[in-house]
């Protein structure tokens, strides 16, 4: 057999014929897992199979390729200042060069406040941040918000601002995973996985290409994750919803080629400036259930579907680009041809969809004193063993946190996988029965 790194498509005499641990999903995630196993176990033999024809091609694509440490609940903030700590440190973690990579802008993070109530609301979260620890974080009046950030108009009348926050290139820190695997093989252009358990262990993967024994699968498919996990038998608590972004090359050239990113109010339309030129846009635009209904599983609990509908473009808004700068500019109160109200963004966008991937309600719910249930929409992955199926391992649900989550995911992933106690007692909350957090909603 062939010991290549990378192999597209290979036939039966190519394949890798066993594995210590199989990872399926070649996105942040599933390259993650690799990583962290290699760090903790050197010399682990891993296997990741991915069905597009590279890494990264899933809903990576339609990220704004963030990270932000400002997160009130306790296990996401140790999660992310563990995943900041190491892009800060990428040569080191992800091997020389690495840095370079990246990318990194570490330009912050600014949520916006138009109304009293709306100030109130921050001010209370920058107090929760610092009660845990996060004293980083800062609340601006409306004379500081002026001060450091005029250009975005006098509407804004009071901030909270995470200074570590920032982008990076996602592609990069994917395949920089991937290079710091040393013993792994990755095998692209494989669809139609299935998951071998027999007497309620698992025993290998199989594919069109052949078969791989391992004691340990790892599902990390994003959005198809729920229907791999059919193949072992088991129904992952995951529901969908199509998040939409868009690129354009242009910016108004009263917003700063290195200003934060931006967010409103809700439903929080958010942008960063991008390319010299350009920006990146997005907002928490609702799943409408307008392609949805029995054929798509809907769960009306959650607004969102049950199996992805591919290719995900069908389900793209030909309104939404056009809708977040209005929305953008009503907001900020931007007059035609101020900041955000000028058409010239429209011209020759880019306009992206991917899914985002949460807890369903079985998973995500609040339990009054008489033992009803309240379902609610947690920002908290599943990086988990499932129970009842020895070496069946979960890094699922990651919402849209999947890049800036990454590092510390895949460490969690790997202890769960290797038998190792977790690096923090707060992880232990992205297990499968950890139903709620305090302040786990809401985030934003």
């Amino acid at each position: 057999m062939l010991n290549q790194k990378f192999l597209s498509n290979p036939g039966a005499g190519e394949m890798p014929r066993s594995a210590d641990v199989v990872v399926i999903g070649g996105g942040p995630a599933g390259t993650a897992a690799l990583w962290a196993l290699e760090r903790l176990a050197p010399g682990t033999k891993t296997v990741l199979i991915e069905q597009s024809d590279r890494l990264g091609a899933g809903s990576s694509l339609a990220s704004l390729e963030c990270f932000r440490t400002c997160w009130p609940a306790l296990p996401l903030a140790k999660q992310m200042l563990r995943s900041v700590e190491i892009f800060h440190n990428a040569d080191e973690y992800l091997g020389e060069g690495a840095q370079q990579s990246l990318a990194i802008k570490q330009r912050g993070y600014l949520f916006c406040a138009f109304t009293p109530a709306q100030a109130d609301t921050l001010r209370s979260d920058v107090r929760r941040l610092h009660e845990i620890g996060l004293a980083h974080i800062e609340y601006l009046d409306a004379d500081e918000v002026q001060y450091r950030f005029g250009w975005l108009g006098e509407k804004v009348i009071a901030a909270k601002y995470d200074p570590t926050a920032g982008w990076l290139d996602s592609n990069a820190l994917i395949y920089k995973f991937a290079q710091n695997a040393h013993s792994a093989q990755i095998l692209l252009g494989i669809k139609d996985v299935g998951i071998c358990v027999e007497g309620g262990r698992i025993t290998g993967v199989t594919t069109p290409n052949g078969t791989i024994s391992a004691p340990k699968v790892v599902i990390a498919a994003g959005a198809s994750s729920r229907r791999i996990g059919r193949t072992a038998g088991v129904e992952l608590p995951l529901i969908l919803r199509p998040r939409q972004s868009f690129t354009t090359g242009w910016r108004h050239e009263a917003i700063p080629a290195d200003g934060p990113m931006i967010i409103g109010s809700a439903p929080f339309p958010h942008l960063h400036p991008e390319a010299q030129s350009g920006a990146i846009f997005g907002w928490e635009y609702n799943w409408n259930n307008k392609y949805a209904g029995e054929e798509y599983g809907t769960n009306t609990a959650h607004d969102g579907i049950i199996d992805a509908v591919y290719p995900v473009k069908q389900l793209k808004d030909p309104r939404f680009p056009s809708l977040e700068l209005t929305l953008l500019a009503r907001q900020f109160g931007h007059k035609e041809g101020e900041g955000f109200a000028d058409p010239r963004y429209l011209r020759g966008l880019v306009h992206n969809i991917g899914y985002y991937v949460f807890r369903d309600d079985s998973a995500a719910y609040r339990t009054d004193a008489d033992g009803t249930h309240h379902p609610y929409d947690s920002e908290r992955a599943i990086i988990d063993a499932y129970p009842g199926i020895d070496g069946l391992f979960v890094s699922i649900a990651h919402v849209g946190h999947g890049i800036m989550s990454a590092p510390a995911g895949g460490e969690i992933l790997a202890r769960k996988v290797l038998g190792l106690p977790l690096a923090q007692p707060e992880f232990a909350d992205f297990g499968f029965d950890a139903a709620w957090v305090e302040y786990d909603e809401g985030v934003l």
